[in-house]
């Protein structure tokens, strides 16, 4: 981690607070992010400030990235308040389309976070209201372009890349449109932020075509991910942008743990594992959790991915070091990643205990599993709830398997129908889908 003691020169200016500008949040750790935010809250209530708009914008700014790193949904509360109240300032209808695209970005983080998809609505009526006081803008507008197609990206995963590619395919257009215009916009300006929103254009689009990728298991589109983000990681520099390197780091590691599983090469989940493995780590927990757990989270898949391939018992047991590692972390309840950790670790103890044969391991984890379906009530959160059910059935096929017994396959079924209505209640098809296709295999065995 780099001395942040040599940047404050730099940061620092106006009697303490910071300058407004967002490329400077990737060196502030959390203190430093909830001091800001509160002077911006202070600054934009005070009764003399005579320009409210922008401390309340910053605010939003500030506040939305501290709830990226951590998941605390107070300061996403508070990003979106200060939005809003940045839009009730605006005297210009451009100051109040940026309001809305702010307030549209909040609300995509925490459908991002909590899985929270009704909030995509929101953000689709905020970008919709704002898009017409922006056509003379350039710089605005191609704010506007990324978010749309942040948007259109979810809304084409909620829907399933699988079972609608046109709705992909429409989605890749929103994104192309928005790297061309967010590039178009660095070589104009070559400023930091810009560099920074053109970099998270770049990343969208990876990120859906990494997911069309998997879902058809085409090793040459991973290829092309892999090259993007190569390119992408070579623009930044760890030391000062740390948060977005990482972040582009991360994913271009899985992108090349999927190729090798794609594949069946070991040698470049290898490599995959090799980027993500790295001792000298530009975020650590304290200055990102979020980004330090997903870190953490990707290795393990890599190391899981390449035990199974492998059937290596030592890389099984050093993926669940990891696993433990991360969830070890205090996670805020409700958080997508952490069920998929609490997934993924499960998938992992049961595949390494079906190829140790090891039954104790699977007792134990199965009262782990109940421990954790005691303290979960279903009706305040539903979702976690289902996830602990789909892990336990997972346990129930691995023991089924090593012990032959008709009774656990019949005890996973029940699990995983009672996981199943869950998951359609709240209209989630990715686990929705997870969950059926493991239901019929259970069924095909029984």
């Amino acid at each position: 981690m780099f001395e942040f003691g040599r940047e404050l020169r730099r940061i620092f200016r106006n009697h303490g607070r910071i300058d407004s500008d967002p490329s400077l949040y990737e060196l502030m750790n959390l203190q430093l992010l909830i001091t800001q935010g509160r002077q911006l809250d202070i600054e934009g209530g005070r009764v003399s400030t005579k320009n409210r708009f922008a401390p309340y914008l910053e605010a939003a700014q500030v506040w939305r990235e501290y709830g990226r790193r951590t998941g605390d949904p107070v300061a996403l509360r508070r990003a979106a308040s200060a939005a809003e109240n940045a839009g009730k300032e605006a005297k210009t209808a451009a100051e109040a389309a940026i309001a809305a695209l702010e307030q549209a970005q909040t609300c995509i983080l925490s459908s991002d976070l909590y899985e929270t998809h009704d909030l995509l609505n929101s953000a689709e009526e905020l970008l919709a209201g704002g898009r017409a006081a922006i056509q003379d803008d350039e710089a605005i507008r191609a704010r506007f372009n990324r978010v749309e197609a942040q948007l259109a990206a979810r809304l084409a995963v909620k829907q399933g890349v699988g079972e609608d590619l046109e709705l992909a395919l429409l989605a890749m257009s929103h994104i192309d449109r928005a790297v061309e215009r967010a590039d178009k916009r660095v070589q104009q300006t070559h400023a930091a932020a810009d560099k920074i929103e053109a970099a998270q254009a770049r990343y969208e689009r990876a990120d859906l075509l990494t997911l069309v990728g998997l879902d058809r298991c085409d090793p040459a589109l991973m290829a092309a991910v892999i090259k993007d983000f190569e390119a992408l990681q070579a623009r930044f520099d760890p030391a000062y942008e740390p948060v977005t390197w990482s972040r582009v780091n991360l994913r271009l590691g899985m992108a090349m743990v999927w190729k090798g599983e794609i594949e069946g090469n070991p040698g470049i989940i290898s490599e995959g594992i090799s980027l993500l493995s790295t001792e000298d780590e530009p975020v650590d927990f304290e200055h990102s959790p979020l980004d330090w757990v997903a870190h953490k989270q990707a290795l393990a898949m890599g190391l899981q991915a390449l035990a199974e391939l492998t059937l290596n018992q030592q890389i099984y047991e050093k993926a669940m070091q990891v696993y433990d590692l991360a969830l070890k972390r205090p996670l805020q309840k409700g958080l997508s990643l952490r069920g998929q950790l609490i997934n993924n670790r499960a998938a992992c103890l049961a595949k390494h205990a079906e190829l140790k044969g090891d039954l104790q391991s699977l007792d134990q984890a199965e009262a782990d599993f109940k421990a954790e379906l005691r303290a979960c009530k279903p009706e305040h959160d539903p979702v976690g709830w289902a996830i602990l059910q789909t892990n336990l059935a997972r346990l129930y096929v691995a023991r089924g398997d090593i012990t032959g017994f008709m009774m656990e396959r019949a005890e996973a079924a029940y699990a995983l129908e009672a996981a199943l209505e869950i998951f359609d209640e709240q209209h989630l098809k990715s686990l929705s889908k997870g969950a059926q296709a493991q239901l019929d295999r259970v069924r095909e065995q029984a």
